[in-house]
């Protein structure tokens, strides 16, 4: 099962970005960095923009788990929200300048989190959000909007009900890293047990050395 990005314009119909970039060997800090945010094949043009979130939100990026559905599992809700919490911590730890921190359930917040009673290949529902209910979710789908500053004003991570436990964190920290604006994966075999980004793999529970890199440059 793997992620997909829905990028948003405000006021525009969900489209999917450019999922992966299939590359070999290892990249350089610079032809990472561009893949991860614009899917720029090393040394080619970007193929999508560039967006993140203001500085004036990402300092203090409030995110929230939404209210879950009754035909949810309970034991997997808990997991996911123990991973959730680790998550936001090792983001927290990178280095970047920005900070995540969850909000009460209930509570408004530029980023949510819902957790989908469908399964991998199925349908999306329970959201209330037009293009994201109905779309087919694997492991889980990440959607942000932005501005035409190409700031993100708001996102929404849905993460699928099937997923084994020993996917749920890796799965939720590529998830909420992609959420910070890096809306493409790496399709690379050196990249498999090292980065989130990593198109072939669920099972990187830290963000890796180039991971880390670009947060940092993103979020100076």
């Amino acid at each position: 099962m793997r992620a997909l990005v829905l990028a948003v314009a405000l006021a525009a119909t969900p489209a999917a970005a450019v999922e992966f970039v299939q590359t070999s060997g290892r990249l350089s800090d610079q032809d990472f960095y561009r893949l991860i945010t614009c899917a720029a094949p090393p040394g080619g043009d970007c193929a999508d923009g560039i967006v993140r979130w203001p500085d004036r939100t990402v300092r203090d990026l409030r995110l929230v788990l939404e209210p879950i559905h009754p035909d949810y599992p309970k034991a997997r809700a808990k997991e996911m929200l123990a991973a959730l919490d680790r998550a936001i911590a090792e983001i927290n730890a990178a280095g970047a300048n920005l900070h995540l921190r969850r909000a009460p359930t209930g509570h408004g917040a530029p980023l949510r989190i819902y957790l989908t009673p469908a399964g991998d290949g199925e349908a999306i529902y329970g959201t209330g959000v037009d293009g994201v209910d109905d779309e087919i979710i694997g492991a889980g789908l990440t959607t942000v909007w932005w501005n035409d500053n190409r700031e993100i004003t708001n996102g929404l991570i849905v993460m699928a009900g099937d997923l084994p436990s020993p996917e749920i964190y890796p799965v939720m920290l590529e998830e909420l890293t992609q959420s910070l604006g890096f809306l493409t994966d790496i399709r690379n075999p050196v990249y498999e047990q090292e980065s989130v980004f990593s198109e072939d793999s669920n099972n990187v529970t830290r963000l890796g050395p180039q991971d880390l890199m670009v947060l940092r440059r993103h979020y100076p």
